[in-house]
Parts: structure tokens; C-alpha cells; sequence
């Protein structure tokens, strides 16, 4: 049996005996002791399942030397300059994690502390030493906690997860500094066919900056004491709310950021992308071929997504032919993933109806993020109802290395 055969085995075991457990507590002849005993038991399963997942992951997963290009000096976002038309040779490709990014590039004294267990410890205080030690060295006279690297890493993993953006390929750059320059290929050097003897004719690249500089994002959730006392699932569901609603705001600031501080400037303030209002309805698929067609004119392909609001999607899934038969999608666009997300509101334009649809080779677009995670801890605030809040925040930017590679459909009402 090899080592990942015993590693998903004893997974299963694990999830086998939470759910055994969790049927346990519902039950009204559990004693205060015994789901006391429970509660313990499920926290240090929950623990060893996701040590063993981290593991299997690392086992499952590549070398990852391909993140940046080149050696990284520490100073910087990443080496290397990347050409118009081709994908960036540094950054996180939505499949690599910050979690192997975080255990590379810094010391992991505390392996084995999921977010979720650190998140409960804020509150209930550590149960085990590395939690406790990870509270002492890491709160601030603020009354905030400047969360370690390999669990703030975790937690920018829950967030990329959820993000739609990401999804369709955008690339996560772990941003070091206050401000970050990377350099792109603006126009490429031209050839020029020449005579025996003539001299070659001179042409040279233009390169400009894309610059990184990290904005505040923060969130509020509130959470019930009774809540934090008795959830046998917490440590799971309290990193994946907070993630899930810092990845909302971070994909609508990708996809229409006005880039005025402090908000960053998203693909639809980019100057260069292309673009065309519908002013209607969809009533079949020629816009998003108009986008295909425009980014591989701009040798920027493939299409990589298209991102739309749920209502656009069902719009385009509801198009029938003139028998009434279900309208298939060209051959062109099926192979393309359609994304839904409410980030893209649905109350623009004159008429207060108007929606957005993008489309692009999202892997033009880079995510820069601070690795460093800050999460405070209200008791006070909610008191009079009975309830704790997080709040938890992050330093990110937006930035589109070729405009070429976007498209957007404006106007498109429903």
C-alpha cells in the first residue's frame, strides 16, 4: 500500500468518525460530560485531517519552482518580464496554493494549526501548545492578532477558492512590499525582410510597469456564543464564510474597480480592452464570439472564461430555435466555462437593468496580495446580544498586463 492510499484511507476514517460523532451530539440523551468529551475528540480529528490533507496535497502536487521566474531575492513580486501575447511566467496559477508559496519562502513553526482552529482560539483561548504560542507571539498591543504566515495563507487559499476570477484563471502574485513593479512588453520588435549586405533594420520592444500597490480590504462577520460553544463544524465554516466574502468583493473590484483610491481598478476601467454595448437583451451568442474574436485578434487568446451574472447565464441557457428546441451554443464558445457571480450587478445603466459580461485570457489578470493576515477579535461591541465578531483583513491590488486580453459586453439588460 503506498503512503497516499494510507493518507486518503485514514481521511476517510477521519470523516467517518466526525460524522459519527456529529450524529452523536444531536442527540438529546448526550450529556454535558460526553459532549464535552465530543466536542474534544472532534476538534483534534478535524486537526489531524487537515495535516493529512496538507500532506496529501504536497505529495499530489508538482514541485512548484515554477511560481516566479527566477530566484527570488525577497524584494519583489516575482523575476522575469512577460511578452504581450503569452501567459506570465511568475505568480500563482489558480491551482498552486499560497499555503506551499508561505512554506518556501518562511519559517512554518506552527504546522499543523489550521485557520479555522486559530479563529476558535482567539476566543476560547488554545488548546494545545502550538495554538497558545501562536496567540502570544502574535497579538498586538491594538488588541489585533497579526495571524502567522502558514495560517494566513490558508485563509488567502479559502479566498482564492471562492473566487470566480480565479477560477477563470487569474494568477495570484504574493506581493512583499508596499509597492511592486513588474515589467511587461508594451509593443513587440518588428522584423524586416533586408538585401544580401543591407543593414538590419533596427526595431526595439517597448516595456512599461505594472505596478502592484496593496489596498486595505476588510470584513465584519458576527458570530453567537452560543454558536463558538457548541458547533462541532466552526473551525470549518468560520474560514470558509470570512474567504467567501472578501473573495465577492475582491472579484467585483477585478472586474469593475474604479482605480479611485482606495479602491483598485478593475478590467472595465482598463484602458484597452475591448468593448461593445448591446443595449438589449441577449437573444443569441454573437456578442461573446465578437469578444472570442476580438481577443485572438489582439493575439491575446485563448478565451480562457467568460464571467456573467446568473440571470445572463440563464438568459443565454434558455435561448430556443424557431422549433422551440434548445439553442447550442457555436462550437467556438462551448469549449469556453461560463462563470456566474453576483458581483456583477444587474441595476445599471439608464435603465437600472443593465449588466456586464466579460469575457478574456484571465491569466492577463494578477491578483497581488500581502501574505500578511490581520484579525481582530470585538467581544464588546456585540455584547448586548450575545455575540463575538472577526474582523479580518488583507492588503491586495489589481493589476491587467495586456488589455487585448478582455472583453466586455455592456448594456445587457434582462
Amino acid at each position: 500500500m503506498t503512503d497516499e492510499k494510507k493518507i486518503v484511507d485514514h481521511i476517510q476514517a477521519l470523516d467517518t468518525e466526525c460524522r459519527a460523532l456529529t450524529d452523536e451530539m444531536g442527540q438529546a440523551a448526550t450529556t454535558k460530560e460526553r459532549a464535552a468529551e465530543i466536542e474534544a475528540r472532534f476538534d483534534a480529528a478535524m486537526a489531524e485531517r487537515d495535516r493529512l490533507s496538507a500532506d496529501l496535497s504536497k505529495m499530489r502536487r508538482p514541485p512548484y519552482a515554477d511560481v516566479t521566474g527566477g530566484e527570488d531575492d525577497g524584494g519583489s513580486a516575482g523575476g522575469g518580464v512577460w511578452e504581450r501575447g503569452a501567459a506570465p511566467p511568475f505568480g500563482l496559477a489558480p491551482e498552486q496554493r499560497m499555503l506551499d508559496w508561505a512554506a518556501k519562502h518562511q519559517p512554518d513553526p506552527y504546522r499543523g494549526l489550521s485557520a479555522g482552529a486559530y479563529l476558535r482560539s482567539m476566543i476560547l483561548g488554545g488548546k494545545t501548545e502550538t495554538e497558545r504560542r501562536a496567540l502570544a507571539e502574535g497579538s498586538d498591543s491594538a488588541g489585533g492578532y497579526s495571524v502567522p504566515a502558514v495560517v494566513s495563507a490558508e485563509l488567502l487559499d479559502n479566498l482564492r477558492a471562492a473566487s470566480v476570477t480565479v477560477q477563470a484563471g487569474a494568477r495570484t502574485v504574493p506581493l512583499t512590499s508596499a509597492t511592486n513593479s513588474i515589467a511587461a512588453v508594451a509593443s513587440d520588435p518588428a522584423p524586416a525582410w533586408r538585401s544580401e549586405n543591407a543593414a538590419v533594420a533596427e526595431s526595439d520592444p517597448t516595456f512599461r510597469a505594472v505596478v502592484f500597490t496593496p489596498r486595505s480590504l476588510a470584513v465584519l462577520v458576527k458570530v453567537s456564543r452560543e454558536l463558538i460553544e457548541d458547533s462541532l463544524n466552526l473551525e470549518t465554516a468560520l474560514p470558509q464564510l470570512l474567504a467567501a466574502a472578501l473573495a465577492t468583493e475582491l472579484d467585483r473590484v477585478a472586474l469593475l474597480g474604479s482605480g479611485t483610491a482606495p479602491e483598485p481598478r478593475g478590467i472595465a476601467n482598463t484602458s484597452g480592452i475591448g468593448t461593445a454595448a448591446l443595449g438589449a437583451d441577449l437573444a443569441n451568442y454573437g456578442p461573446l464570439l465578437a469578444g472570442r474574436t476580438a481577443i485572438l485578434t489582439a493575439n491575446a487568446g485563448p478565451v480562457t472564461a467568460a464571467i456573467l451574472h446568473p440571470r445572463d447565464e440563464g438568459t443565454l441557457a434558455g435561448l430556443t430555435d424557431s422549433t422551440g428546441q434548445p439553442l447550442m451554443a457555436p462550437a467556438a464558445l462551448s469549449a469556453i466555462p461560463q462563470l456566474t457571480t453576483t458581483a456583477v450587478p444587474t441595476d445599471g445603466g439608464t435603465g437600472s437593468d443593465e449588466s456586464t459580461i466579460f469575457a478574456g485570457n484571465f491569466q492577463h489578470l494578477m491578483i497581488g496580495m500581502r501574505t500578511g493576515l490581520r484579525v481582530e477579535l470585538l467581544r464588546e461591541t456585540y455584547a448586548a446580544n450575545h455575540q463575538y465578531a472577526f474582523v479580518a483583513s488583507l492588503r491586495a491590488d489589481v493589476a491587467v498586463a495586456h488589455p487585448g486580453a478582455f472583453y466586455t459586453v455592456t448594456a445587457v439588460t434582462g
